[in-house]
């Protein structure tokens, strides 16, 4: 009776696994490392998909935009007449969270400066997360050219965004860095002085 008992216990644990390791696998029972995204679906931190690595050439899969709720308007790039260098002026998809990380160590180095458009991305915590950056010039047009152009170079108001001009994180020059127009996705030139909306994304 015994053994019986033992052979019937030692199945269910069998058969326990086995169905864990099938919801894992279908991810109908996992977290979000499982779940399967779309363009325009809706993130793990309420934003907006906007980018896949489809060719696995990072260590993330996913690109996520912050919801419009977060959005700031009218903010400065920092440091006006000063050239960071460096990651400051990576512009792939892929680079803003290090060129955030070179502006916002810069700015906290050698000026007194806050409140500038990569401080607000890396200090935004929403829905508990908090890996937040500002996108870098590719990031951003990804943003326009996958979730926003209606098809004909216009704003579709796909999440929300205003028809104005927004902030990457790719520096140009000492006085300038490059920006975007979400009415028409024209890339351009904008002083760091310039006041530009800010809308922040994260990778996972």
């Amino acid at each position: 009776m015994k053994r019986k008992h033992f052979v019937l216990m030692i199945a269910s644990i069998i058969a326990m696994i086995l169905f864990s390791v099938g919801c894992s696998l279908d991810g109908s029972n996992g977290d979000s490392g499982d779940t399967v995204y779309a363009i325009g679906d809706t993130g793990p931190a309420g934003g907006i998909i906007f980018y896949i690595d489809t060719a696995d050439e990072h260590p993330w899969t996913y690109l996520e935009v912050a919801p419009v709720s977060t959005e700031w308007a009218s903010k400065e790039w920092g440091d006006y007449n000063t050239e960071i260098g460096g990651d400051a002026g990576l512009t792939g998809i892929g680079d803003g969270q290090a060129a955030t990380d070179a502006i916002v160590q810069h700015l906290a180095d050698n000026t007194s400066e806050t409140d500038r458009a990569a401080q607000l991305c890396n200090t935004l915590s929403h829905n508990s997360y908090d890996d937040w950056f500002l996108p870098s010039h590719d990031e951003l047009n990804a943003i326009w050219d996958n979730i926003v152009d209606d098809g004909e170079d216009a704003n579709s108001g796909v999440g929300g965004f205003a028809n104005g001009n927004y902030w990457s994180s790719s520096e140009l020059a000492s006085d300038g860095a490059w920006s975007q127009t979400f009415y028409d996705g024209d890339q351009n030139f904008s002083s760091k002085i310039s006041l530009r909306r800010v809308r922040a994304v994260r990778a996972f």
